[in-house]
């Protein structure tokens, strides 16, 4: 008969989705035989993690660096100046350089004052020891190069401001006083009033005594009232205030007034006290 038969595998030659046609097609032949492109490896974990680690030893070492310097001990900053330089100029300075400061903590001002002022009387170990009560810190242990608070504040001050330079030039009022000390006159005064103040022969008249009301740092209160003779020195003060607050032998007290450690061989009129007002006396542990 004249009709065509068809076989199953002439089926599977002409159909689109035979096997030949999926996997013979030249374009899916390149798509297969295609080189497959190399990714960059991405880096290996240890090698990712060794820059964090680095940085953080080096900055442990940093660290440890700066806190081997943190506070040095307190040294004497010895300097020529270029210019000439007499004591009254500097302490005018010194003055308005305090009274004149805005930035930082006022008390912080305050307390480097009075360090200088011991600082320029030769007490090393008094001034220490006032740093460290209000933890502030010398890195070099030169103020030339700053000091800081306990939050890491910076307070920096000029050489003027800091110490006297090894050149400075004396005042007239100075050269009078430093010839009248030759003659060993005031020296002698002084030794005669310390013997008087000893075996308790001091006579005060009611006109010249007055009374100071001095602030023991060691301790709160109360305030010890002292009898003085106006034209008495500092040194009989201090005497008088250790021995009302029952100090030992080992307690040394320091004089301060207004942010100033007074001068122990002057009278308290002469460095600017007013009767009535408090004093600050500052005991240490030697």
């Amino acid at each position: 008969m004249g009709c065509c038969h068809s076989t199953p595998r002439d089926e599977e030659e002409s159909s689109p989705y035979s096997p030949s046609n999926a996997h013979g097609d030249s374009s899916s032949r390149a798509i297969t035989s295609a080189p497959t492109q190399q990714l960059p490896e991405p880096p290996s974990p240890r090698t990712s993690s060794q820059n964090p680690e680095i940085s953080q030893r080096s900055r442990t070492r940093r660290n440890l660096a700066l806190g081997e310097q943190f506070n040095a001990p307190l040294r004497l900053h010895i300097w020529t100046a270029k210019t000439q330089w007499t004591r009254s100029q500097l302490d005018r300075e010194r003055q308005e350089f305090f009274d004149t400061r805005v930035t930082g903590h006022a008390e912080i001002w305050a307390t480097l004052k009075v360090v200088v002022g011991l600082l320029a009387d030769g007490d090393i170990t008094t001034a220490q020891s006032i740093l460290d009560a209000a933890a502030i810190t010398v890195p070099t242990g030169d103020f030339k190069n700053g000091a800081y608070d306990e939050a890491g504040n910076l307070y920096q001050m000029p050489e003027h401001v800091i110490s006297d330079p090894q050149n400075v030039v004396l005042d007239q009022q100075e050269e009078i006083k430093k010839g009248e000390g030759s003659n060993g006159a005031a020296d002698d005064d002084e030794a005669i009033e310390r013997k008087r103040e000893e075996k308790g022969k001091s006579v005060l008249k009611t006109g010249d005594t007055i009374k100071v009301r001095a602030r023991l740092s060691d301790r709160g209160g109360p305030d010890v009232v002292i009898p003085l003779g106006k034209d008495q020195v500092v040194r009989m003060l201090v005497r008088r205030v250790q021995e009302e607050a029952n100090m030992t032998g080992n307690g040394k007290v320091k004089i301060a007034y207004m942010g100033k450690i007074l001068k122990d061989t002057e009278t308290l009129q002469a460095q600017g006290w007013r009767e009535g007002h408090v004093v600050n006396a500052l005991v240490f542990n030697v």
